[in-house]
């Protein structure tokens, strides 16, 4: 019972969102609206308050135990629960100026700075993917070259057709190539839904096989 209840659950909501999408019924609709959508919110709002206890419970053994950079422990925690008590005491949330006064000067910074610590990382991996080894690897770094040049206003400086090869280079070769990787997400996405939906996948369910 412990795995049959879950299977039966998934297939019976899957089966009625899988006809509410071909079939036009007030009931269905409603009846998705109105307990569905609101069982995916509640799972949802459950699943952030595990991950926070989780992040609570991970951080907290690290500053207890002192170990390395726990430091940074103590900034996440700190900064975790001032936000949140700061968001739930004010009258407009999200919107208030007290709130968004950190929000913009804390949270914004923070962000800006992650990203262009990542755009390091992102250099270093392209010079890795694009050193010459290969006649493959030699078409991928003039590609990116092209594109590249495209975008920036030097590229065109230097000569005036890289916007326009650039602009042929994605509506020709890497247009066709995403949409042949969206048509095959889509069927691997709906061969693993319809492994769900009737039970040979087993692996969301807790003590699955």
């Amino acid at each position: 019972m412990r795995k049959t209840i879950p299977l039966v659950i998934t297939f019976v909501a899957g089966a009625i969102m899988i006809l509410q999408s071909y079939i036009q019924s007030d009931f269905l609709y409603n009846f998705v609206q109105n307990y569905l959508a609101r069982a995916v919110t509640v799972s949802t709002a459950w699943a952030v308050g595990l991950g926070a206890v989780n992040v609570i419970r991970v951080h907290g053994r690290r500053i207890s135990g002192k170990r390395q950079s726990y430091f940074f422990s103590i900034v996440l925690l700190v900064s975790f629960f001032w936000f949140a008590i700061v968001g739930l005491l004010m009258k407009k949330h999200n919107s208030d100026p007290f709130y968004l006064f950190f929000y913009n000067n804390i949270l914004l910074n923070l962000s800006a700075t992650m990203y262009s610590v990542l755009a390091f990382y992102i250099g270093s991996a392209a010079y890795r993917s694009f050193r010459v080894r290969s006649i493959d690897a030699t078409m991928l770094l003039l590609t990116s070259v092209i594109v590249m040049l495209g975008a920036v206003p030097i590229g065109q400086a230097i000569w005036g057709g890289f916007p326009t090869l650039s602009s042929w280079i994605g509506a020709n070769i890497n247009t066709p190539v995403l949409r042949a990787m969206s048509i095959g997400l889509t069927l691997g996405a709906l061969t693993q839904s319809m492994r769900n939906l009737i039970g040979i996948e087993r692996g969301h369910l807790s003590g699955g096989e």
